[in-house]
């Protein structure tokens, strides 16, 4: 073999070994080594006997070689099978904690989930949307409630949210057994007294923020109002205009209750308040970790909620009776005695409010007297009950385990459909008892 053909033979093997070993592609070797990219495609196919470009590249692919150990993509699988409706995210959550150093990155779990053909549902058309987006943080909040959602032995709950639409970042969110106006007010105290008011809140025409005589009726809207917030509202039977926090539902329910339902399942005894707990590390979770694809480089959503300069913060300058508001409240003419009546029982006011109605709030223990938003005072309040002959009145258990009562639905259990109960008012009108068989079963809120 003479020098010049031993000379070329050098050349193939240093562009076999810098291709396959070193990783340059066919034009990084054809600029090096001045030539064109057919050449060096016919070098490497000569020295390797592969018959075409195409199996080259098969065997390039299968010379590589994983950033990950196999024990990872295993885990992956196992994951996914335990909970198939478990999204990407929720199992990158996971993995993140049990392998810290070598853990895929979100766009890897998603391919190796869909190779596997280990996704839940496959995607559909949609028709599309007109997207609408404020452009400054705290300018426009969304609020809705879902629900009612089945966990376990907690039964029938609630979730009342409070969403930015620039940002969607959650401000405030917690599980009621209820969706009673008072929750929303209780989520709303929480949402500005740690954010500030925002310029606007969106919501839809329910009985919590709507009412068919008016929006005045409502007391939502006069705390709005007394808040210099201004409400607005969604057109009726069009959940879209509300597409944000009614897709953050959605992502609740995908990436939260499939793992808590278990949970709550393993754990007979865990409360509401354990399970708000879990539910609010999952929120600071979503706001401060998941990568978001509406917003700008997939940035979680506290970066664009904190981080945008043209931020919108106007935090309370007043003291707010919050108390008021959340509580039940119910108005009293001040006799010429100086006294008011609630509930057969009578009640001293300071002098000079003759005449004049009055506001009182029931706590617990206490009662609390207002007249012109300021506090008159306080009296201890002990519920006066009577003893009566228990009147009961029956109703049938519906399918779907509820019961109506003075035109009101209540969940009592779906095993039990069918089944007659009997039901007591006490607590002057507070609660309900269910009995089944002489046998005490629920004690509803009324």
């Amino acid at each position: 073999m003479d020098m010049k053909e031993k000379k070329k033979k050098e050349n193939h093997e240093l562009v076999r070994e810098l291709h396959y070993n070193k990783g340059l592609s066919i034009t990084a070797l054809a600029n090096q080594f001045k030539k064109t990219e057919r050449t060096i495609y016919r070098w490497l196919e000569r020295l390797d006997g592969l018959k075409n470009r195409e199996d080259m590249v098969k065997k390039k692919k299968c010379g590589r070689k994983s950033r990950y150990p196999p024990e990872i993509f295993e885990r992956i699988i196992e994951l996914k099978e335990e909970i198939p409706l478990r999204s990407a995210p929720m199992i990158h959550r996971r993995l993140k904690i049990e392998y810290k150093d070598s853990c895929p990155c979100l766009s890897t779990i998603q391919k190796f989930i869909r190779k596997k053909g280990l996704v839940s549902k496959p995607r559909e058309q949609g028709q599309g949307y007109i997207k609408f987006q404020r452009s400054k943080p705290n300018d426009l909040w969304q609020v809705d409630i879902a629900g009612p959602q089945s966990v376990g032995h907690l039964k029938q709950l609630y979730l009342i949210a409070f969403i930015d639409d620039c940002s969607r970042f959650v401000v405030s969110a917690e599980y009621f057994r209820t969706q009673d106006a008072i929750n929303v007010l209780t989520i709303l105290k929480d949402a500005i007294i740690s954010q500030g008011r925002p310029n606007q809140i969106l919501a839809d025409r329910g009985s919590q923020f709507w009412n068919a005589l008016g929006e005045l009726a409502t007391r939502y809207f006069k705390l709005l109002n007394s808040l210099d917030v201004e409400p607005i509202y969604a057109r009726a039977r069009h959940p879209q205009t509300k597409g944000k926090i009614e897709r953050w539902f959605r992502t609740v329910k995908q990436m939260f209750l499939v793992e808590a339902r278990p949970l709550v399942k393993e754990r007979p005894k865990h409360s509401l308040a354990e399970f708000n707990q879990k539910f609010k590390e999952w929120v600071e979770w979503y706001n401060t970790k998941k990568p978001h694809n509406s917003l700008p480089d997939r940035m979680p959503p506290n970066k664009v909620y904190f981080d945008v300069e043209k931020r919108i913060y106007r935090p309370l300058k007043v003291m707010i009776n919050w108390d008021k508001w959340i509580h039940e409240c119910e108005q009293r003419k001040v006799s010429k005695y100086n006294t008011i009546s609630y509930k057969a029982q009578s009640f001293d006011i300071p002098p000079g409010h003759m005449r004049a109605k009055v506001d009182v709030i029931e706590h617990e223990d206490k009662l609390e007297i207002y007249y012109d938003n300021k506090l008159l005072i306080m009296h201890p309040y002990r519920v006066v009950t009577k003893l009566k002959e228990r009147t009961l009145i029956t109703r049938r258990i519906r399918k779907n385990g509820t019961i109506s009562y003075k035109g009101k639905w209540y969940t009592i259990d779906y095993k039990l459909a069918g089944k007659t109960v009997e039901v007591q008012e006490t607590n002057q009108g507070r609660n309900l008892l269910v009995y089944l068989n002489d046998k005490l079963i629920e004690t509803l809120i009324l």
